[in-house]
């Protein structure tokens, strides 16, 4: 990684240590706001509704043609591109490890907009689904397991002008250890102006409190199901990036 990628990482243990604690809610996310010169601000999110849109892809063409990958694989293709799926709000969590609803789920990592107070914040998440139950029935796979995303955020109006130049990438650990998993630019998606206009067609106009998961990036060398998940958004304009990384703990089988 960078010498920006380091920088989260080394961050990770003193996370949450704020001088002042807010007010209690629920469901909430307590998350830095990191500016441009560094300066961090504490800020306190109550959500009030968790978005994952799919198929966000900029180029058309291509988000039809894995469409039509996934129909033969089994998953039903969506009502509409890009597709939206609301899920409980409290599945959106600051964490370090996860209970997955079973053997077969892994992560994907995407880029996440936050609306609150008025601003725009943009994050990076997991929308870790089940993938078995993804060929069975695909909105019920996004609601069956958390969707961590990183403590630190940073305010769109700080990146919206390199915006296609952020850098997505992801790990996955095994037996093996840690392999990327993802890697690519935001430029491979929607502008963050288009989706939020797909999200007013799709009915969604009052944005304030809501968490939307942007969508994601095919995987390097097929769909991977590991212990551990990294995922990082990166600035490569402003030198500096932010993400974390979650254990996967596996229910015992039902005897």
């Amino acid at each position: 990684m960078s010498g920006a990628g380091r920088r989260w990482w080394r961050a990770l243990p003193a996370l949450g240590s704020a001088a002042v604690t807010p007010p209690p809610c629920s469901p909430c996310l307590r998350l830095q706001v990191e500016g441009v010169g560094g300066r961090v601000t504490d800020a306190v999110v109550e959500v009030r509704r968790l978005l994952l849109a799919g198929y966000t892809g900029r180029d058309r063409n291509a988000v039809l043609a894995h469409v039509h990958e996934l129909e033969a694989l089994g998953v039903a293709p969506p009502a509409r591109i890009p597709s939206v799926f609301v899920v409980d709000p409290s599945l959106v969590e600051l964490t370090g490890a996860i209970r997955a609803s079973g053997p077969t789920t892994s992560g994907e990592v995407e880029v996440v907009l936050i609306q609150t107070h008025g601003e725009l914040l943009v994050g990076v998440g997991s929308d870790h689904t089940d993938r078995a139950h993804e060929v069975i029935d695909v909105d019920a796979s996004k609601g069956m397991c958390a969707k961590p995303v990183a403590p630190i955020v940073w305010r769109h109006r700080d990146v919206s002008r390199h915006w296609d130049e952020l850098e997505l990438r992801s790990w996955i650990a095994d037996a093996d250890g840690w392999r990327l998993y993802q890697e690519g630019t935001l430029s491979t998606f929607l502008t963050v102006d288009a989706l939020l206009d797909e999200l007013g067609e799709a009915g969604f106009d009052e944005l304030e409190g809501a968490v939307v998961f942007g969508g994601t990036l095919p995987t390097i060398g097929g769909l991977s199901m590991g212990d551990r998940f990294r995922f990082e958004l990166s600035d490569p304009v402003l030198e500096r990036s932010i993400g974390s990384q979650y254990d996967v703990t596996v229910p015992p089988p039902v005897r």
